[in-house]
């Protein structure tokens, strides 16, 4: 594979487009893309100049921890409208964390389930008083799961 390889989309289903749009849009930031029609309920997202996220209403399973990550500048205003649609969701990979980079972790699910890992950029302003809440770790580290844990399917509803 070529070094200048990126992925230039990722594909997730839904179950209500509407609410999908008003959560990928208003929620994440993501701006809306043309979308061609392809005889289904389905909206495009661009998330930088050669990434899109593809939205189709097509019934599907959902995972529990597989995802996709979006780095962002913004992860504090992400956080705040993530708590406030009650979206973030700390079952599968753990609370709120810093990383050993420094770089922030945290993970959300849209209104069908999908699960969606936001990292801050490097640099990203980070509040020292977003520590103190709940959702998130107090100190930084990785999450880690116990040898033998139960690692297996768990229903994401």
């Amino acid at each position: 594979m070529s070094a200048d390889a990126h992925i230039q989309h990722v594909n997730v289903n839904v179950d209500d487009l509407a609410a999908a749009v008003a959560f990928y849009r208003d929620v994440l930031g993501l701006a809306l893309d043309p979308t061609p029609d392809q005889g289904f309920e389905s909206q495009f997202f661009r998330i930088n100049a050669a990434q899109q996220i593809h939205m189709n209403v097509i019934r599907d399973a959902r995972p529990f921890r597989a995802h996709f990550c979006i780095e962002v500048r913004d992860f504090m205003g992400l956080f705040r409208r993530a708590k406030a649609a009650g979206a973030i969701d700390i079952r599968p990979w753990g609370r709120v964390r810093a990383l050993p980079s420094g770089k922030m972790q945290m993970f959300v699910r849209d209104p069908h389930g999908n699960l969606i890992e936001i990292a801050s950029a490097a640099g990203a302003a980070i509040e020292p008083a977003l520590f103190g809440d709940a959702l998130v770790e107090p100190e930084p580290g990785v999450y880690r799961m116990a040898p033998g844990a139960d690692v297996g399917r768990h229903e994401t509803r």
